[in-house]
C-alpha cells in the first residue's frame, strides 16, 4: 500500500513537470516567433527530446505550425515553429448603462470581430436572457468555430468581489450586491467577470513590454482606472484601487453618482459633456467641430478639471498615464490643449511626456475581458 502511494506521488510529480514545461514552451513561442527546437531547448534549459515531444503534441492540437527553415551551418536546415494565434479564440463583452460591446480576439490579441448594440441595463433576469441572445447572434454572425472558443469574459463598471462572487457596487448601473451568477446563468461557456477599467488596463499592457509601471484612466459615463506595477495589476487591499473617479477635486462640489460631492467623475465623465443636449459623445464632438460656443466653453472647463485630475494622479504615482474609454478617440485631436494645461500645473516642470492614449479606444474593456481566458490558457 505504501509503495503504491509513493508511485502515485512520483507519477503526479512527473505530470506537474510536464505541464509546467508545456506552459513554458507555449509562452516562449508567444514571445518568440519562428523558434527552432534548439532555440527553445537552450532558452528554457530543456532536453531536445522533451521539446520535441511537447511540440509534436502542440502540432496535433493545432496550436503550433512549422513556419519555415533557417540557413544551415552544415547538415539539415533547422525547422522553425510558430504559435498559431487563430488556434484558440476568446470573446469579451462589456456591459454599460446603455450598450453592449462584443469582441472576439485570437491568442495574439488581434480583434477579429466587433459589435456594439444598444441595450439599456436592467438588473432583471430578462436582461441577462437578452444578453445571452445577443451573444448567440454575435457568434453566429461571426461564424466562430465553437470548438476554438475558450470562453466569455465580461467587463462591468463597478467593484467586483471575487471572493463572494458579487458585483458589490456600480453607481453607473445603479446596482448593489448583484450576484455574478445572474450574469452567467444563460451563457453556455466558461465565464469570468471583472471591473471594466482593470480589464482595459490589462488589455493596454498585454504587449507593452517596455512599460512596466503605468496608470490607466478610463473615462466613460463613469470614471475609473487601473494601476499597473511591474506589468501586474495592483488591486489594493480590498480590490478598490484605481477608483480615481471618486477622488475629491472640488470640496463640497457637484454631486456624484456615488452620493458624495466634488468627485472627479462629477466633473469629467462623458455625461458632463453630453447631458442634457446630446444622446452620445459623438454628438457633442460633432457640435464642437461646428464652433458651437456653448460646447466650446463646456469643453474648455472640462479640460481644466481633467488636467487637475491627471496632474494629481501623476504626482502620486510618477508613472505613465494612459487615457482610455469613450473619450480617448476624441480627445487625441485636442491633446495639445490638454498638454499645455498640464504643463502649467506641473509642479516639477518639463513637458508632460508621460501622457498616452489608448490603443483600443472604447474596445479596450471588452478586449481585456476576452484576455482573461487567453491568460488562463497560456498559464494554466
Amino acid at each position: 500500500m505504501q509503495r503504491f502511494s509513493m508511485k502515485r506521488v512520483y507519477f503526479l510529480n512527473n505530470l506537474q513537470v510536464r505541464d509546467t514545461n508545456r506552459n513554458r514552451i507555449l509562452n516562449f513561442l508567444y514571445s518568440n516567433d519562428r523558434a527552432t527546437k534548439q532555440n527553445i531547448a537552450e532558452a528554457l534549459r530543456l532536453s531536445m527530446p522533451t521539446v520535441s515531444l511537447i511540440l509534436k503534441d502542440f502540432e496535433k492540437r493545432g496550436l503550433v505550425t512549422k513556419s519555415g527553415t533557417l540557413k544551415s551551418s552544415g547538415g539539415r536546415k533547422p525547422m522553425t515553429n510558430s504559435l498559431d494565434y487563430g488556434a484558440r479564440l476568446s470573446c469579451g463583452i462589456e456591459i454599460t448603462q446603455k450598450h453592449l460591446r462584443f469582441v472576439i480576439i485570437d491568442l495574439g490579441e488581434n480583434v477579429l470581430y466587433y459589435k456594439r448594440t444598444r441595450q439599456f441595463f436592467r438588473s432583471e433576469d430578462t436582461y441577462f436572457q437578452t444578453l445571452a441572445d445577443n451573444l448567440t447572434e454575435f457568434l453566429n454572425e461571426s461564424h466562430v468555430d465553437p470548438n476554438k472558443l475558450l470562453g466569455i469574459g465580461i467587463a462591468v463598471p463597478g467593484l467586483v468581489n471575487p471572493a463572494s462572487d458579487i458585483l458589490e457596487y456600480s453607481p453607473t448601473l445603479h446596482v448593489k450586491n448583484l450576484p455574478i451568477d445572474s450574469m452567467k446563468k444563460y451563457l453556455p461557456y466558461p465565464v469570468q467577470v471583472d471591473n471594466e477599467a482593470n480589464l482595459a488596463g490589462f488589455a493596454e499592457i498585454w504587449k507593452m513590454d517596455e512599460t512596466k509601471n503605468a496608470v490607466y484612466l478610463s473615462i466613460n459615463k463613469g470614471v475609473g482606472g487601473a494601476i499597473i506595477t511591474n506589468n501586474q495589476l495592483y488591486s489594493g487591499a480590498n480590490g478598490h484601487s484605481g477608483e480615481f473617479g471618486h477622488m475629491t477635486i472640488v470640496r463640497d462640489g457637484l454631486p456624484c453618482s456615488c452620493g458624495k460631492k466634488g468627485c472627479f467623475e462629477a466633473y469629467c465623465s462623458t455625461k458632463v459633456l453630453t447631458e442634457p443636449n446630446f444622446d452620445d459623445i459623438e454628438g457633442f464632438f460633432d457640435a464642437l467641430e461646428t464652433e458651437n460656443q456653448h460646447c466650446r466653453q463646456k469643453w474648455e472647463t472640462y479640460l481644466d478639471y481633467l488636467s487637475t485630475g491627471i496632474n494629481n494622479i501623476r504626482i502620486i504615482f510618477d508613472s505613465d498615464i494612459i487615457i482610455g474609454g469613450e473619450i480617448s478617440q476624441y480627445i487625441q485631436k485636442y491633446s495639445d490643449v490638454l498638454v499645455n494645461k498640464l504643463r502649467l500645473i506641473n509642479s516639477f516642470g518639463g513637458a508632460p511626456d508621460y501622457l498616452h492614449f489608448s490603443r483600443f479606444n472604447d474596445k479596450a474593456s471588452a478586449i481585456g475581458a476576452a484576455l482573461l481566458h487567453i491568460n488562463s490558457f497560456l498559464n494554466s
